[in-house]
């Protein structure tokens, strides 16, 4: 829903910048606004500093990644712990991106920036700073919900702010710094995993850093002036449209954006549930049906899975080294980060459907291959079998080195001494309900 929103949010702010639906207006927009193709700088600065939205939407979502090698020993997670940490910030998204909209509508596309870089900023501080689980859970929560709303507003700004030649690339950057997002968050992880101990805190925390950049830059930066025009600030919507486009064409898109949004409030005067509407009418269903249908099979495709558990796979598979296991998982980051520089080079080049078929064959593919060798490896791997002698605790097989075993209340150490001299050591697990359920001896 959240992406279905955003898709039709940036598909308005295109029309109201090319101008209204009428044929022969669309094409004397476009005639207009392409007399001069130069863009000024000052678009290029709005887009960057609202693509730091999608860069912490990747950041924040694959940082998990490398961070749970390092947090599942650190704080003695189980796998319910480790999954709730993951998509805890996915379901926060979703719940945020569903009042999204409403909330693009009532404040404005600036104010819900501001809005989301804030959240960004408490959660990475949270993240930082936690001292258990619980607290970091409350931290990715945190995340999540600016993620939800960073979705929904950033494209719809990027794409009402920029000159109609340069909206479909500039409205990619936010894909593309998504991607960019997710091979740093991975880069980050390998640069401290050396950190055994709190190497988590400034993966999670350097989020903050972005959020803060976003969150000063915007101050300083423009709503968008079709937002104005619809609040009736026409006068603020004239001055900012002059700010933008650098006094090229100013009067001619004012009016072609002012005309659009009339058409839109006469036709949404027409009565009934926008939805209910939507499907009555057979191209704008077709429409919506493709949409929703290729964002449905992008997340199904299980993407996800592959960057928020990338590390974790790779130890499955036999990388027992976390650091390798970290670092494995960035050319993971980084094959994405690339190939949407392939896309945003080839878009306009090959089309978006060729471009699309293409993908999903290869996604499909690249699925197929993962899911034999998985097969392989569960067929190929020797038996293990367990003949239990004693009541068996396997909390002392998580640690590295009796240090970790000793912050444990659930462990214990063990030893002989000779005088002052410890000669024979061991950590073993302890239980304060029953001795059962502790391991004996060394």
């Amino acid at each position: 829903m959240g992406n279905l929103m955003s898709s039709r949010r940036q598909k308005d702010g295109e029309e109201s910048l090319i101008g209204p639906s009428s044929s022969g207006d669309a094409a004397s927009s476009e005639d207009i606004l392409d007399r001069d193709p130069s863009t000024p700088v000052f678009v290029y600065v709005l887009a960057f500093f609202s693509a730091l939205g999608g860069f912490l939407f990747g950041y924040d979502t694959g940082v998990v990644s490398g961070a749970m090698l390092l947090l599942k020993k650190e704080m003695n997670l189980n796998t319910l712990w480790q999954e709730l940490l993951v998509s805890s910030t996915v379901g926060a998204a979703a719940l945020s991106a569903l009042s999204g909209g409403s909330l693009n509508g009532w404040l404005g596309r600036k104010i819900c920036i501001l809005i989301a870089s804030f959240i960004f900023s408490i959660g990475g501080i949270i993240l930082s700073l936690a001292p258990d689980k619980v607290v970091l859970l409350v931290g990715r929560i945190t995340v999540g919900l600016g993620i939800g709303i960073a979705s929904m507003t950033v494209p719809v700004y990027i794409a009402e702010v920029s000159p109609s030649h340069m909206r479909g690339q500039l409205v990619t950057i936010n894909s593309l710094f998504i991607t960019g997002g997710q091979f740093i968050a991975s880069v980050i992880d390998g640069a401290f995993s050396y950190m055994s101990h709190d190497g988590w805190r400034y993966m999670l925390g350097l989020s903050v850093v972005p959020a803060a950049l976003q969150f000063v830059g915007f101050f300083f930066l423009p709503e968008s002036p079709r937002w104005l025009l619809q609040k009736g600030r026409s006068q603020e919507a004239h001055q900012v449209l002059s700010r933008i486009r650098g006094g090229q064409n100013v009067d001619e898109e004012y009016d072609t954006i002012r005309t659009s949004i009339e058409e839109e409030e006469k036709e949404a005067g027409g009565g009934g549930v926008v939805i209910l509407r939507i499907l009555r009418h057979g191209p704008t269903r077709r429409a919506l049906v493709v949409g929703c249908g290729l964002q449905m099979f992008q997340q199904l495709s299980g993407i996800n899975t592959v960057m928020y558990y990338s590390a974790t796979i790779l130890q499955m598979a036999g990388v027992r080294d976390d650091k390798q296991a970290i670092w494995l998982a960035a050319a993971t980051s980084a094959t994405n980060f690339v190939f949407t520089l392939v896309g945003v080079w080839l878009v306009e080049r090959v089309g978006r459907r060729k471009l699309t078929l293409g993908s999903l064959i290869g996604t499909g593919l690249s699925l197929s291959v993962l899911a034999v060798g998985f097969l392989l490896s569960a067929q190929n791997s020797p038996s293990i079998t367990l003949h239990p002698v004693d009541p068996h605790n396997s909390t002392c097989r998580l640690y590295e080195s009796c240090e970790f075993c000793m912050l444990d209340p659930d462990c214990g150490f063990c030893y002989r001494e000779n005088g002052t001299r410890v000669y024979e050591s061991s950590c073993i697990s302890v239980s304060q309900e029953s001795i059962d359920h502790a391991a004996w001896g060394r």
